[in-house]
């Protein structure tokens, strides 16, 4: 009866609501091309009128900033529900679809919510609620949007903080249940041991006997040993208490009680899942030395806020029930932040699409498809919701600071990247906030990392906290230490001691700034891991995917597949596939090495430009009448010309080899000929001298391949990879013709060319002659390439882009703390000195080839062996070439030959003949 009356009296104040906001505001016929966006309201006949009154206040101050505008405005479509009877649940959602709605605001509750979700999702009407959040697996609300921020991991987390290893669960509903079993799942995600006794309170208005049974040695957690953890036994006598009420009401009648059986003293910790600890009466807490802790969602020195709670106070309670006053509770704020987010969505919908709702509207009623008027629950077949998805997936892109903090939505549709204010109760002080709790960063005190600094810097965490990582033996990632001379393994302090490596570094210095102590574990297999035909997966993979790991370090390259089942830090390390292959041998100087400056099509270039120099000169200063001649003394007077033939090519010799010679033409023609000759010659000489250096004190290196191209386009060199891993996976699906060429010769190739180390492929490399390349990760095969005895090289660039990360498991919130510490290893360069010390540093190779004699290396006899070779030649045809002439000489003159020159003059006299001298003056 007084369920009846109460709904009678709420639908009356809720129709008086609408009755005024049609007067205030008109609707579409009101103002040109303005349209109302009807939303469904599903008011639960257990929710305080705060809430309802704040969503109606909301929707008026929307429509009223956008009067006569043609902005978006709302209507509401308000309806009273009994959320815990499926039957009127279905009922009323139908109604309000089949009069046409946008979306849905609205409670529900356990036994409601199944209902509520299996309509959202088969039509597709956003279904947003400010009720519980993170009970029910994502998987199953597809077109849910939880308003509420979660406590659940802000409980976990005060829990560890405090250290509690023993405490007593308190609820009231279903949903209470459900969430104490999350926070033992989280906090035995992250292996924090706890023993958690659980009862349900039935009726919370006298709850006397409940807590007396709390108060006795043990508690609730002692009858329930072994069913959540277990600790042995207990370390004092504190009792470690959390109560988790599902309404205001709830918290208050229970706080009544617990000073009424004296838990109200010294030895009593609580712990409240309330997110309105400050509208609580906590005035019997205050004297006794008992410690109660809460959560605040709604921060009053916020300046929107308390902007929004002038506007609240002056509203008049007869108007607006449960307005007027200064507080206001989470449910109210969370009405105003979701209408706030529906306004924002639309209006992002029209801003990009103006006309999104063009066909929507027709005749003052919404039509869905263009074909029903609403939304039919009944429709043969089903007819979702046209706009549903569009708004859903744009609701959750919503991102704004609220009355309830930062309002974001992850893909799940719940809140994230939020904020709590931890409050406490203090001894003679009362409430007083002791700090914050922030979704990704946790518990973060006052005295220890005041909000809006670096939690990390400020090592916010007391717990030393302990986890495995996996990880798995490659160098120089991780490797054995040995440390003594016979090369046996020492005894160690820990078994972490044992090893040593990048990944073991990058661990400790993870650890020093989470303040983690971690311990190193090999992946059984030894592999990285991969999914297996039976969709199970190996290698460090499989330990985060089946609870074996908190955390995987090593050369793990991030994918979209392993994405799938595990989370992915930012990357510590880029990668890439490359090419490996044996060191080419150093080609040592031939014969005429001297000539390799220039190509032979340069040499017989020069030398038929000789040829035509010579010729020319011997022309021009044949048939010129300014080049002098000379006569023959002997048998005849006829004139000789001084450039012979043999002299021309001897006058072009001269310049050739920069020594010039005793003939210089005199003809305006044949000066014209020899300065450019000259010029040529200067060119020439030069480009030749400066290459001739390099040539002779350059050892080159002549590399069979330089790329993938080259090496699928050839079939000297075989080339493989490792069996198993990412580089086998970017082959084998691969979509480029060179790699599918690569890949098709890889997979059929006889003997196989596949590899189960890569201790084997580089092995394989040094022994085949070069006879083999090896395809494997850029960071391995640089670590390689520098270590003795430094016959392998990489050649060409990489194949691809890949990175290494560290990985945990979903849902882990080590993830969002190990993204802020590798972007400060890496901002601040420690990264790059961890790499420098393992794949440089420690390397015995150096830079490029090594030695250090490659720098300054003397010339040796087989580098101008040639020219020895060339010169004796020279001599020996220049001797026979003189006996020839001699003995001709004899015989035809019978006589030596004789050289006499003139003192004065420019004439020289050889034989008789006379020649002219180039004057130099």
């Amino acid at each position: 009866m007084f369920r009846a009356k109460y709904q009678t009296i709420g639908s009356f104040l809720i129709l008086k609501f609408l009755v005024l906001l049609g007067v205030l505001f008109p609707t579409c016929a009101g103002g040109q091309n303005q349209k109302q966006i009807p939303i469904g309201h599903l008011v639960s006949v257990s929710e305080p009128p705060e809430a309802r009154t704040a969503f109606l206040f909301a929707i008026s101050r929307h429509n009223e900033a956008r009067k006569n505008t043609k902005e978006l405005t709302f209507d509401i479509v308000s309806e009273a529900v009994d959320v815990q009877s499926n039957f009127d649940v279905t009922l009323k959602m139908c109604g309000q679809m089949k009069s046409g709605i946008f979306a849905l605001y609205g409670s529900t509750s356990h036994q409601s919510y199944a209902t509520c979700q299996a309509y959202s999702n088969k039509f597709h009407i956003p279904y947003i609620t400010p009720s519980f959040v993170g009970v029910y697996p994502a998987t199953e609300h597809p077109q849910m949007i939880f308003a509420k921020p979660g406590y659940v991991d802000a409980i976990a987390d005060l829990i560890k903080y405090f250290g509690w290893r023993r405490l007593d669960y308190v609820y009231d509903n279903h949903e209470g249940l459900l969430r104490v079993q999350n926070i033992y799942d989280k906090l035995k995600r992250e292996r924090y041991r706890v023993e958690i006794g659980f009862r349900r309170i039935e009726n919370v208005e006298d709850a006397h006997e409940d807590f007396r049974r709390l108060g006795t040695s043990g508690g609730l957690a002692e009858e329930t040993a072994g069913m959540m953890g277990g600790i042995p036994e207990r370390e004092n006598d504190e009792r470690n208490i959390v109560i988790d009420a599902s309404t205001e009401g709830a918290y208050r009648a229970l706080l009544r009680q617990i000073p009424e059986v004296g838990m109200n003293r010294q030895g009593y910790n609580y712990i409240l899942g309330t997110l309105d600890m400050t509208t609580l009466d906590f005035a019997r807490f205050r004297h006794g030395g008992v410690n109660v802790t809460g959560f605040q969602a709604v921060d009053p020195t916020d300046p929107g806020v308390a902007a929004f709670l002038e506007e609240w106070a002056a509203l008049q309670p007869q108007v607006w029930p449960g307005a007027g006053t200064r507080h206001l509770q989470t449910d109210a704020a969370l009405a105003v932040d979701m209408l706030k987010t529906m306004s924002i969505a639309l209006e992002d919908m029209v801003a990009r699409e103006p006309d999104v709702f063009q066909y929507t509207f027709r005749r003052g009623k919404i039509y869905n498809m263009n074909i029903t008027e609403g939304i039919q629950c009944n429709a043969k077949p089903v007819l979702p919701w046209m706009h549903g998805q569009q708004i859903y997936d744009t609701l959750k892109k919503v991102n704004f600071d609220g009355l309830t903090g930062h309002v974001q939505f992850d893909d799940r549709g719940q809140r994230t990247n939020y904020t709590l204010d931890i409050i406490s109760v203090t001894m003679d002080v009362g409430l007083s906030k002791i700090g914050r709790w922030h979704s990704k960063y946790g518990v973060i005190a006052n005295d220890e990392a005041p909000y809006g600094t670096d939690p990390y810097d400020q090592q916010n965490y007391t717990d030393m906290w302990s986890i495995v990582v996996t990880t798995l033996l490659e160098p120089p990632f991780l490797m054995l230490r040995k440390d003594e001379p016979n090369g046996d393994d020492q005894e160690y302090v820990s078994e972490n001691d044992k090893y040593e490596g990048y990944t073991k570094d990058l661990a400790e210095e993870i650890g020093k700034r989470l303040r983690l102590s971690y311990h190193l574990r090999l992946a059984p297999d030894g592999e990285h891991g991969r999914e297996l035909p039976n969709k199970t997966w190996t290698g460090m993979v499989g330990d985060l995917v089946y609870g074996a790991a908190d955390m995987a370090i090593g050369p793990l390259t991030i994918t979209a597949a392993r994405e799938r089942v595990i989370d992915f830090s930012k990357s510590f390390m880029d990668i890439g596939i490359s090419i490996m292959i044996r060191r080419p041998e150093k080609q040592k100087p031939g014969l005429f090495s001297f000539m390799e400056p220039f190509s032979v099509s340069l040499w017989v270039s020069i030398l038929l430009a000789y040829i035509v120099i010579s010729l020319t000169v011997f022309i021009v200063s044949r048939f010129s009448p300014y080049q002098p001649k000379s006569r023959r003394r002997r048998w005849n007077d006829d004139f000789k010309h001084n450039f012979t033939l043999c002299n021309s090519f001897w006058f072009a010799m001269g310049a050739l080899m920069m020594q010039g010679s005793v003939l210089c033409p005199r003809s305006i023609a044949g000066r014209i000929i020899g300065g450019v000759w000259w010029f040529f010659v200067l060119i020439v000489i030069s480009s030749y001298t400066a290459n001739l250096a390099a040539f002779l004190t350059i050892e080159r290196m002549i590399q069979p391949v330089e790329s993938a191209d080259d090496l699928a386009h050839q079939t000297d060199i075989a080339y493989g990879m490792l069996e198993t891993g990412t580089t086998r996976g970017f082959f084998e699906t691969s979509n480029v013709t060179t790699y599918r060429m690569m890949w098709n010769y890889m997979s059929t190739a006889s003997p196989s060319v596949m590899v189960k180390t890569v201790e084997e492929g580089v092995k394989r490399v040094q022994d085949s002659g070069g006879k083999f390349a090896f395809l494997l990760e850029s960071s391995t095969n640089d670590y390689y390439n520098n270590r003795k005895p430094c016959n392998t090289i990489k050649v060409g660039p990489n194949l691809n882009l890949n990175s290494f990360g560290i990985a945990t498991p979903h849902g882990s919130q080590l993830k969002d703390k190990i993204n802020y510490v590798s972007l400060k290893l890496k901002e601040d360069g420690t990264l790059h000195r961890l790499k420098q010390r393992w794949w440089e540093e420690k390397g015995g190779c150096g830079v490029d080839t090594g030695n250090k004699e490659s720098k300054k290396r003397s010339l040796s006899l087989s580098n101008v062996a040639g020219v020895f070779l060339l010169l004796i030649g020279g001599l020996v045809l220049a001797i026979g070439v003189g006996l020839i002439e001699a003995r001709y000489n004899k015989r035809h003159y019978g006589s030596s030959v004789f050289i006499s020159e003139s003192s004065s003059g420019d004439h020289s006299y050889l034989n008789g003949h006379v020649i002219n001298k180039c004057n130099r003056s």
